[in-house]
């Protein structure tokens, strides 16, 4: 059965800059703790962490601009405004000294939040963060730039017959072969809107998509690292490509005082593959 994550979750907004934000709210009295999610995604995706969390933390997930019911403005796609819209949603809902957690993209925000609002998250988790080196866009694995991510994602197909389509066709592809069925089917409803034409369409449009992949090459987020002082757990993908790059050792060495865990039989898609262990292992290091 789909996923209906407006039942006990409630819809709300703010603005940044003059675009309109989305968020899901779980509610709890525990300390405020905001989920980022990943390129390509929404903060529904979040549900099946959100809602064991949510019992001793006050939980939103927010929809990055351009991405799920937000505003997709014609520009602001840089990490600088993504870190702008951050410190925005703390302001908007009054979050004092808030958790983070962030995976992939989103977890290149968090650091990017630290370069440009320092002192502010209390703790944070970063999940498969993307941190790449210079020499990535001279000397790029095969397959792996941000710039032929950006250009795969142009390609991305955006309108679709029905769900059922989408579902099965994402099953068989590689990415996606590694999350949890239901995961899977929660993204499929909650990322896709329906068109007056009666087929569906992909909340956020293939040009977004390649333009966050494009922000990456633009963005040093190895300069705003030193300003992620707050204790911090970097969890890792052990069959992950960035894993496979030696990043988690390069990170530790950047972040000397974070915890750094590689997830064994795991890639990037950590909390799509193994919500609950993900949802354990935030709980243990944000309760500490």
């Amino acid at each position: 059965m789909p996923y209906n994550t407006r039942v006990g979750v409630r819809d709300g907004s703010f603005e940044s800059d003059g675009v309109r934000l989305h968020y899901l709210d779980w509610g709890g009295d525990g300390p405020p703790l905001i989920l980022i999610h990943a390129t390509g995604f929404l903060a529904a995706l979040w549900r099946p962490i959100a809602e064991r969390l949510a019992g001793r933390f006050r939980v939103v997930a927010v929809d990055q601009r351009g991405h799920g019911d937000s505003d997709q403005p014609a520009d602001g796609y840089r990490f600088e405004t993504f870190a702008d819209d951050l410190q925005g949603e703390f302001d908007a809902l009054e979050l004092e000294a808030p958790l983070a957690v962030g995976h992939s993209s989103g977890g290149t925000i968090i650091v990017a939040h630290a370069g440009r609002h320092p002192g502010i998250v209390r703790r944070a988790v970063l999940i498969e963060p993307i941190l790449p080196r210079p020499d990535w866009y001279t000397q790029p694995p095969a397959g792996r730039s941000a710039f032929t991510l950006a250009d795969g994602a142009r390609k991305r197909r955006a309108v679709w017959p029905d769900r059922a389509s989408i579902f099965e066709a994402y099953r068989s592809r590689e990415m996606f072969q590694t999350w949890r069925e239901d995961v899977l089917r929660l993204y499929v409803e909650e990322g896709t809107r329906p068109r007056k034409d009666g087929q569906v369409e992909l909340k956020c449009p293939p040009e977004v998509e390649a333009r966050f992949f494009e922000a990456v090459t633009r963005y040093d987020s190895w300069a705003s690292l030193p300003r992620l002082l707050c204790p911090t757990l970097v969890l890792w993908g052990a069959k992950s490509h960035l894993h496979g790059r030696g990043l988690d050792d390069q990170a530790q060495q950047a972040l000397p005082a974070a915890r750094t865990v590689v997830v064994p039989e795991t890639g990037h898609f950590l909390p799509q593959e193994r919500p609950d262990d993900v949802a354990r292992r935030i709980e243990e290091f944000l309760s500490d």
